[in-house]
């Protein structure tokens, strides 16, 4: 979902470091498949439509995405990718209808009982791992909707959702202090508490956290109700830390940003973290230009 870190970051755009081919552009038709999302924006003004860079390389334009949020054109309508930008959620131009496209296949599916309003435009959406989920946001009133019969939950007054297990079936939400619970993403019925919000472990038993100097990850072990046995991993050296990710087979991943001294210019990379030695191992690197507007990475709301 977003950044696990408690204060803001910078909101970067990202851009794929690609070698001598240009990208390839193509508009986003109703059966249109492509690899999964890097990234999302606006490619090079605050203008329609929704563009999407992907893993391979490509870019897409989102033609039957709604664009802004009212008339005058300032503020952009809601979109959200899954964690691994395999789906996307977002509202259709053309009905209003609150939708999930699956990259994979280019199947677009409506998600019953939600339509575009005025109500809406201040609304935030967030996706969970694979579609299944979608959080409608404003303010403290946050709802969790099953993504196929859009039955809704409310979320517990005072948290916000803040990151799903890999699979989706777990939830774990934040107050303001940043103290955390899990619940059943279904029910919403809680099934643990933590002192910190993170990334929760694919069997919910792990939340994965950066320290309060930013300079390590802890890892808590929920039903133990205390950090785990190692010591926190330390953090590779002049980077940010921005955020923390577990994948299905229980691998943590995490993202780091640094300045590339032009502009607002950076680079992001990806590490893959041995939890028993604590080395991270560079998996992936791309460049963060300011050409794109409104980025929304996958995996990290605006």
């Amino acid at each position: 979902m977003r950044v696990f870190r408690r204060s803001a970051l910078l909101i970067g755009v990202l851009v794929v470091v690609m070698g001598s081919g240009a990208p390839v552009e193509a508009d986003m038709a109703v059966e249109a498949t492509g690899p999964s999302v890097r990234y999302a924006g606006m490619d090079g003004c605050v203008c329609a439509p929704w563009t999407l860079w992907t893993w391979g390389g490509q870019v897409i334009k989102l033609t039957d995405a709604r664009v802004f949020a009212g008339k005058a054109g300032k503020q952009p309508a809601p979109l959200a990718l899954s964690p691994d930008g395999g789906y996307i959620a977002y509202f259709r131009r053309e009905d209003g209808a609150l939708v999930i496209r699956d990259m994979s296949t280019g199947g677009v599916r409506e998600v019953p009982g939600v339509q575009w309003s005025r109500q809406l435009r201040s609304t935030r959406i967030d996706l969970a791992p694979a579609g299944r989920y979608v959080v409608l946001g404003s303010g403290q009133a946050d709802r969790v909707l099953n993504a196929r019969n859009g039955r809704s939950s409310a979320v517990p007054p005072g948290l916000r959702p803040w990151s799903f297990s890999p699979d989706a079936k777990l939830m774990l939400a934040v107050d303001d202090e940043f103290r955390a619970g899990i619940y059943s993403t279904a029910t919403l019925a809680e099934k643990g508490r933590v002192p910190v919000g993170g990334a929760l472990s694919p069997d919910g038993t792990t939340v994965a956290y950066f320290t309060s100097d930013d300079s390590a990850i802890g890892l808590w072990n929920v039903a133990a109700g205390r950090s785990g046995a190692r010591q926190p991993i330390a953090l590779p050296a002049a980077k940010i830390p921005i955020r923390l990710r577990w994948d299905g087979d229980g691998h943590l991943d995490l993202q780091m940003v640094e300045a590339a001294g032009n502009g607002d210019n950076a680079v992001y990379s990806w590490y893959r973290l041995d939890q028993g030695s604590g080395v991270a191992q560079p998996v992936d690197t791309f460049t963060v230009p300011d050409s794109v507007r409104n980025p929304i990475v996958s995996g990290l709301s605006p």
